[in-house]
């Protein structure tokens, strides 16, 4: 009965020969040896996507045909009984074998059963596949030819033959590396499992034929199972995965399954497309520009702005997966995403991109001003980045250098990115250098910073030093004294050495930890004539003179002792006000006075 013409197209798709390396275990066991496979027909053969599969690791690698050919003349077409006639012609249905520019087939989540696990005797290999259509405008239905089972409706997918790839046996080790795989030579027979199960309704999987009008009757060989994917498959979508599966004899490694996919073509207009959108940033340099954002299948592409953000529009519908390139130096591609496409929507596929801190140099030269030119070695220098998040690098003077360079100063982004200060610190005593700054630091850049220092000596001082004793038996002691000798000022007693007759001062504490108990002369002072009122928590008031001329050595002025109350750990730091230290002349010495207070860590 010859075919009629169909506008929509009626489309017989064989899309793969699927090889598997199915590698067995030592206790498979020998199946019977089976003669040679006949040779497929080259005209499926040309059509036939060839998929490489390694059972060892489940890599699978798909060889695409090229070209389009049709499967020939189908029927005879003779007398018309009176309508006219076209003798001696043949005509084929108007149906096409279609290379992969028309579908694309991919398979996962590959699985080897144990001998015996699914069916007695044979190991069960099976897999996802699913289906994307890559024409433009065109969608895929139901199959008119071949027939489709009784109330089935979808693209049709069968196996139409198989074979087994003789080898000649071996032994390697596999597996996790502990345990050796011996692969048997490949006999053995090849068979669809059940895992071809249809669309899902009852009975549905079980062999049908589709190419003439009888039934599957025992022993046919022209009987297939089937599996049906839900149509229509608009273009550019991809269908949902299909598990397939395939028993086979353990002394077989290796063997291939021509696939057929069966569907009619529909001119369905334009593709319905969608947006992908979203934003490329990193935690450590914010926002990336630039990037390369493509959209497969389809190869939609776009690029990330000054934000980050991009957006990608007219890509068609169905599971897609997007992912990344030209990346900055020192960011790390974290990999592809899956989302789903809907028609006239907006899927929104964020990356967070691990970077590298940006980083730079800070360099610069230090000279020395003033009468003192000490060594600066051990002379720190430290770069502070102006950027929130950022932290400070530094260098350290030796040698005799004046010259610094300090590595990894981070750039930062944001506010403040690029900008920043650099100070000396641990410079030798009586030289001071005030702080630069910088600007415009790039991603290994170098900004200078030269630095002046200025080593004047500083005039000599009268020094007060409050210093605390040790915690002991729940009490502790703070003494104070005043040095005359650090200063000689003529002013103060003339040619001989400064001295000092009063002292009265208002000194502070934190009564957190502390409770005043005592004040007393210092033992060996010439200062005997101490008061003290602690009364008010937290300060003491006290006086002490000498009698008699100026004391020209340092003295004790006082010896407070304290009570160390119970509490969370603590620092106390006193605070000193002085209010009369005065000569025997009577001379005011404070505006000479250098103080250094004193700081109790208490347990």
């Amino acid at each position: 009965m010859p075919f009629s013409r169909n506008r929509t197209g009626r489309v017989l798709t064989t899309l793969a020969a699927l090889t598997f390396a199915a590698c067995s275990q030592m206790d498979r066991g020998t199946g019977p040896v089976l003669p040679p496979t006949p040779p497929d027909n080259p005209q499926l053969t040309k059509a036939s996507f060839i998929f490489h599969v390694n059972t060892r690791n489940g890599g699978i690698q798909i060889e695409a045909p090229s070209g389009m050919v049709n499967p020939g003349p189908s029927a005879p077409i003779g007398s018309r009984g009176g309508h006219g006639a076209i003798s001696g012609s043949m005509i084929g249905p108007e149906m096409s074998l279609i290379a992969g520019d028309a579908i694309t087939l991919t398979a996962s989540n590959f699985f080897a059963s144990s001998v015996g696990q699914f069916t007695s005797g044979k190991i069960r290999v099976r897999f996802d596949l699913s289906i994307t259509n890559n024409l433009s405008s065109v969608e895929l239905l139901t199959p008119t030819f071949p027939t489709p089972p009784p109330g089935v409706a979808g693209v049709l997918m069968f196996p139409f033959a198989t074979h087994v790839t003789v080898t000649t046996g071996g032994v390697s080790v596999g597996g996790s590396g502990d345990s050796v795989i011996v692969e048997l030579p490949n006999t053995g027979q090849v068979a669809p499992s059940t895992d071809w199960d249809g669309d899902g309704s009852p009975g549905s999987g079980s062999p049908f034929n589709f190419f003439n009008d009888e039934g599957c009757a025992a022993g046919s060989n022209d009987c297939y199972r089937y599996e049906a994917f839900g149509a229509p498959i608009a273009s550019g979508a991809t269908t949902l995965s299909r598990t397939i599966g395939f028993d086979i004899d353990p002394t077989v490694s290796n063997f291939s399954a021509k696939i057929i996919v069966a569907a009619n073509l529909h001119n369905s207009g334009p593709a319905p497309t969608g947006t992908v959108a979203g934003n490329v940033s990193s935690p450590q340099r914010g926002p990336l520009s630039g990037v390369l954002v493509t959209v497969n299948s389809g190869g939609f592409t776009g690029s990330s702005n000054a934000s980050g953000d991009y957006s990608i529009g007219s890509v068609t519908t169905g599971s897609k997966s997007v992912s990344l390139s030209n990346l900055p130096s020192g960011c790390t591609d974290p990999g592809p995403q899956s989302t789903i496409v809907n028609t006239s929507a907006t899927s929104t596929v964020n990356f967070s991109v691990v970077c590298s801190v940006p980083s730079g140099t800070a360099s610069g030269t230090i000279s020395r001003t003033g009468a003192a030119s000490p060594s600066l070695d051990g002379t720190v220098v430290t770069a502070t980045p102006s950027a929130a998040g950022t932290s400070s690098a530094s260098a350290i003077l030796s040698g005799g250098s004046l010259n610094y360079s300090i590595a990894s100063v981070q750039v930062g982004s944001g506010a403040g990115a690029g900008a920043g200060s650099v100070a000396l610190s641990n410079l030798p005593a009586g030289c001071l250098s005030a702080p630069g700054s910088y600007s415009g630091l790039v991603l290994g850049g170098n900004v200078t910073v030269n630095f002046s220092v200025d080593c004047t000596p500083p005039a000599s001082t009268y020094e007060y030093l409050a210093s605390w004793g040790v915690i002991s038996g729940g009490q502790v002691s703070l003494t104070l004294s005043f040095d005359p000798s650090t200063r000689n000022d003529p002013a103060i007693n003339g040619a001989a050495g400064d001295d000092f007759n009063t002292f009265q001062a208002l000194v502070s504490y934190s009564p957190t930890r502390l409770q005043f108990s005592s004040c007393a002369n210092g033992a060996g002072s010439s200062f005997t004539n101490i008061t003290a009122n602690g009364a008010t928590a937290g300060q003491i008031s006290l006086l002490n003179f000498k009698t008699g001329a100026g004391a020209l050595t340092q003295q004790v002025v006082a010896v407070c002792t304290f009570n160390v109350l119970a509490g969370s750990p603590a620092s106390v730091t006193t605070s000193s006000s002085l209010q009369v230290i005065s000569s025997f002349n009577g001379d005011d010495l404070i505006p000479q006075t250098h103080k250094t207070e004193a700081t109790l860590s208490i347990p």
